[in-house]
Order: C-alpha cells, then structure tokens, then sequence
C-alpha cells in the first residue's frame, strides 16, 4: 500500500466510525418514519420504470429499514433478490425470496436467505435496481461502504459479463439526509451511484456521470 493509499485508508475508517455514530444516534421511530418515506419514493421510482426485479439488502443495525420496500415489491408481484455473504470468498450469492419466513441470522448477524437457492448473477439474476445500502454517501454520488468490498466485487462481475442483451443496471443508495456529507473520499477502484434515495427525494446522478462532469 503506497503512502496516499494508507492515508486514503485511514481517512475512510475514521469517517466511517463518525458516520456510523451519526447515524446511531437517530431515535428509533424517526428511522422508522424516514425509511418509510425513502421506500415510498423507491417504490413509485419501481412502478415508473417498470422494474420487474430488485436487489435490495435487509437492514442492520441503524440502516435504513429497507422492509416496506420489499413488502411493497412482493404486494406488486416484483421479484426480490436478497444476497447472503460467503465470508470465505469475499463474494455475496444472490436468492430470489418471496417471504420473511425464508431468512435467519446469518454472516455478522444479518438475516439472509436461507432455504431458496442462489441464482447466477445473469439473466434472472439480473435485477434492473440495485438498492444498497451506506455510512455515508455525497451530491456527485461517492458512498462509503463498510470496507469490506462486498457490492464492489458483486458489480465488478457484472460489468465483466454482461449478458448480451442487458440493459443498464442502476445502483442506487438508501439513505437519511443526515448521512450525506460534502464529499466521499474515493479510491481510483470505488463506483459510484447511479442515484441517491433520501427523505427529501431522489437525486440522479447519470446525467453528469454521461457528460464527464463526475470524476468516474
């Protein structure tokens, strides 16, 4: 690791630990009542485009509670990716679920699939959203992940095999207004969003990833 690389690094794990309290903080019916209009906004943005599929994340801790989304999504016969951590490869498998029932605490105590099988990460394992989630994200489309590089390598594998007939893939991030901050110190490696979901409403960041006005 060069000497900015560790800097980089460095700079990344003490944002992350004050981000992390940021959003600690937040009362537990206020998240309740901010995710609650973030899914709304997820939502209508689904029915809009027409997505069929999505891949989404089961919250943990203090993150945005993703729940009303999934439960809109299987009310109007979308199809839920939910992905379970594979601690040995570094690698996330993805499980297209329809109920709650088919969960349990899994990788660093988070619920995730357990009885429905994983799909390759083509064709119908090709959702048309990805919903992910942050410590902290910024107005250019920067996020600060936890480090460990799940969704990283997830996307790397996508971008390598595109099916032939694939359209885009969005990735967009979930989060409180409070986790947004004015820049997102990223490495040459890190992706950005395509979009940000908030409580104040949704931010496209493609345009400006289209012109070059983002350093991509």
């Amino acid at each position: 690791m060069t000497g900015q690389s560790a800097l980089l690094a460095e700079l990344k794990r003490e944002l992350r630990a004050e981000r992390a309290a940021v959003r600690d903080k937040l009362p537990a019916d206020q998240r309740e009542a901010l995710s609650a209009l973030v899914c709304s906004y997820a939502a209508e943005w689904l029915a809009r485009e027409g997505a069929e599929t999505l891949l989404a994340y089961v919250p943990f801790r203090s993150e945005l509670d993703t729940r009303p989304l999934i439960d809109g999504a299987w009310a109007a016969g979308r199809k839920v990716l939910l992905p379970r951590v594979i601690q040995s490869t570094g690698k996330m498998s993805l499980h297209p679920v329809n109920s709650w029932k088919e969960l349990a605490a899994g990788a660093y105590g988070i619920q995730e699939p357990i009885s429905a099988p994983a799909c390759e990460p083509g064709g119908q394992c090709r959702p048309d959203a990805v919903f992910v989630p942050g410590l902290a994200f910024d107005r250019r489309g920067g996020r600060l992940g936890y480090g460990r590089g799940y969704y990283d390598r997830l996307r790397a594998a996508w971008e390598a095999e595109p099916p032939a007939s694939a359209g885009a893939l969005l990735w967009i991030g979930l989060a409180f207004s409070q986790q947004l901050i004015p820049e997102v110190p990223m490495d040459y490696h890190d992706a950005y969003m395509d979009m940000l979901i908030t409580e104040d409403g949704i931010m496209d960041f493609r345009k400006e990833k289209q012109h070059g006005t983002k350093p991509f």
